[in-house]
């Protein structure tokens, strides 16, 4: 036991650097850890973001297609739900939920 408190008051120097050199890597690794656990959450999200834009994108493409041909059955469906519209001669019937 005394041998083991004769050797930490002579190397007391030495394992007050190390554990310093030690507490000083633990610091910096760990705010790079968590600042690489940051981006890879964020990455995912984006990811994910880029995914659901990519389907968007493809969805108004095939609107502008249909829009570009002309389809008229497509034309018809835009005008009647986005525009309120109705052919002429019918009638339209409008209920609200209260």
């Amino acid at each position: 036991m005394n041998d083991i408190k004769a050797l930490i008051v002579n190397k007391r120097k030495f394992l007050l650097t190390s554990i310093l050199a030690v507490a000083v890597v633990c610091w910096f690794l760990g705010s790079t850890f968590v600042n690489l656990i940051h981006n890879k959450m964020e990455l995912r999200r984006l990811t994910k973001l880029s995914a659901e834009l990519d389907e968007q994108y493809e969805d108004l493409q095939q609107k502008k297609d249909l829009l570009e041909k002309q389809d008229p059955a497509y034309l018809e469906r835009v005008l009647r739900v986005q525009y309120n519209m109705s052919a002429s001669g019918e009638t339209e019937f409008r209920f609200t939920t209260d």
